[in-house]
């Protein structure tokens, strides 16, 4: 399946100032159906304001959002609609009083669906979420976890043409989590739903998404979130320095001052086990720290996180993890360029 469902051109969107005025701004999206896009970036980046806008639960004040080539807010019942197109499930869900399949049904009957279909989609959309025969478990009983896989199947239950996803595997496990995305992946190809989400978790975005789309304070940036730090620069006219910790730097070329906030590439950062001598240190963009999480992005690369003073995303070639004895828990030493140090905002 195919043809446009998105397009936003010169989109911005303000809070009012009550809320810290904060400032949404896209310059352009395009998303057809079946795509998967994945949301990236720090807390306060604007995911989960670009979520609300394309759930038409908001208005841009400036711009042009479409969708199917229609403007949503042209006609009331058209944005209606629409808004049943487009089904959100938020990070922090709330559930109805009742069951579960209370929660389930009430999409359904919104919608109108005959009652004697509830029963196989219900059980069907549970099944998705791996909590077969909950129907009747109260929903005010559940988990953080299993709430968030209720708001999922709720969701999914709509056969909605739009499925848009606010950290959908917050608080999951990781083999659940991986097994959802599979789901989520699978409903895209086969019914052609086009699928938004906003995640934290980089390996995420890199398996399932078809396309990353980065935030930084409400507009989209080139880069990845990952290894994104902020502090006050010093220079010394050669060179400059921001310490995001008390006495902790990291160091860059050129001379900036006053606020900025850089990024370090992931595969521009090297690892070393902790008992081997680095060679060369690079100016000072040399830390300690522990391997805390190991993902797999590709059969050949892993996305490594190193937990210290700061907390680091590092790309490694999954034969040097071996080589160099890297492996969870294990303390380790990583470096950078300065030159690897790209200033996003100053």
């Amino acid at each position: 399946m195919s043809g446009e469902v998105y397009r936003l051109e010169g989109i911005r969107f303000v809070y009012p100032a009550s809320a810290g005025a904060f400032t949404l701004e896209i310059d352009s999206l395009r998303l057809e159906a079946g795509d998967i896009l994945a949301l990236a970036g720090t807390n306060g980046a604007g995911k989960t304001t670009l979520l609300t806008l394309l759930a038409f639960l908001a208005r841009p004040i400036g711009g042009r959002l479409t969708y199917r080539g229609e403007d949503p807010w042209a006609n009331e019942e058209r944005l209606v609609a629409f808004r049943r197109d487009a089904v959100l499930a938020t990070h922090h869900p709330y559930l109805f009083k009742g069951t579960v399949a209370d929660n389930l049904a009430f999409g359904l009957r919104i919608r109108k669906i005959p009652e004697a279909e509830w029963p196989e989609r219900i059980d069907a959309a549970l099944s998705l979420v791996e909590l077969p025969g909950w129907e009747k478990k109260p929903g005010s009983r559940l988990s953080a976890g299993q709430a968030q896989r209720v708001s999922l199947a709720r969701a999914i239950i709509l056969k909605p043409k739009v499925l848009l996803l606010d950290e959908p595997t917050a608080g999951i496990d990781a083999g659940l989590g991986l097994r959802l995305e599979a789901v989520l992946r699978e409903i895209s190809r086969e019914s052609g739903t086009t699928i938004v989400f906003s995640t934290h978790d980089l390996s995420q975005s890199t398996r399932l998404a078809d396309d990353i789309l980065y935030l930084s304070e409400g507009r989209r940036v080139e880069f990845s979130h990952e290894n994104c730090f902020s502090g006050t620069a010093a220079t010394d006219g050669l060179r400059s320095w921001i310490e995001p910790r008390p006495g902790l730097r990291i160091v860059f070329p050129g001379e900036a001052r006053g606020h900025v906030t850089c990024v370090i590439d992931p595969a521009a950062i090297s690892l070393l086990a902790s008992n081997e001598p680095p060679a060369a240190a690079p100016d000072g963009n040399l830390f300690r720290g522990r391997v805390t999480r190991m993902d797999l992005i590709k059969p050949s690369t892993a996305l490594v996180r190193v937990s210290g003073v700061l907390t680091y995303r590092v790309v490694v070639p999954v034969g040097e993890l071996a080589a160099k004895d890297i492996s969870l828990s294990r303390e380790v030493l990583l470096k950078f360029r300065p030159e690897s140090v790209r200033i996003i905002e100053s």
